[in-house]
Parts: structure tokens; C-alpha cells; sequence
């Protein structure tokens, strides 16, 4: 079973995701409400994915990546991002420069995508933890 770290701040967001992801397609889910608490989590759980909002308490998401990707924990651990922000450069910026494997925005996604890219970017990691060119 697949263990997926959620840092998110807003409790429907998070039961609807645990609902989503544990009782329908059987992933391990763990959470936490704040960037720092999230980094705790990552270090602790070593979780196979993470799930990151990028509008956190105590640190936000942007800040939680930059700290994966200096610390080399971007090459072991995919994230993908969650965010109400959807221009253009703050994608661009979370999947270009801060490492994150793909992008997924809040508003109006569907449980079934959510699925099929989460499995997606697992499928992408390799067994050692190395990413595969995205």
C-alpha cells in the first residue's frame, strides 16, 4: 500500500481527499495542517507522494519544496501541487524550478483525476526512489 502525506490546511479539503483516496482506491493517508508540521511528517513518514497546497500556515507550500529540493528530498519523494492559484507562472515555477511533478488546481477537479495522476506520477518513480524524466 502506497503512503501518501496530504498538507493541507482546510479540513473539507482533507476529508474529501481521504475519502477519495483511502476507501475507494486503498492508499495510506496521512496529514498535516502546515508547511513546517508537513516537512516534519515527510522526514518522519517517508511518505512514497506528497500532496502539497501551496496557501499553508507557518510556511507556505512554495517554501516547503525549496526546502525538499535543497535538502534532496524532491529526487526521492514526487509532489504534486494543490492550489487555488491556476496562472500560468506559479505552475510554471512549482514544476520548473522547485521540482514538483505535476500541478493540480482545486477549483473543479474530479475525484477520478485526482486518482489517475496520483497513480500516474507514482508509476513515474522508479523502485530505488530516483524520479524518471518528467
Amino acid at each position: 500500500m502506497k503512503k501518501i502525506l496530504l498538507i493541507e490546511d482546510e479540513a473539507l479539503m482533507r476529508r474529501m481527499f481521504q475519502r477519495i483516496l483511502t476507501k475507494k482506491d486503498g492508499f495510506q493517508l496521512t496529514t498535516a495542517t502546515s508547511g513546517e508540521e508537513g516537512l516534519k511528517m515527510i522526514k518522519k513518514e517517508k511518505p512514497d507522494l506528497v500532496l502539497l497546497d501551496l496557501i499553508l500556515p507557518k510556511m507556505p507550500g512554495e517554501q516547503v519544496l525549496k526546502t525538499m529540493n535543497d535538502n534532496g528530498l524532491i529526487k526521492k519523494i514526487p509532489v504534486i501541487v494543490l492550489s487555488c492559484k491556476g496562472d500560468e507562472v506559479t505552475i510554471q515555477h512549482c514544476l520548473n524550478v522547485l521540482g514538483a511533478c505535476d500541478y493540480l488546481h482545486k477549483g473543479g477537479f474530479q475525484p477520478k483525476i485526482i486518482v489517475r495522476r496520483v497513480r500516474k506520477v507514482l508509476k513515474k518513480f522508479k523502485k530505488d526512489g530516483t524520479s524518471i524524466n518528467y
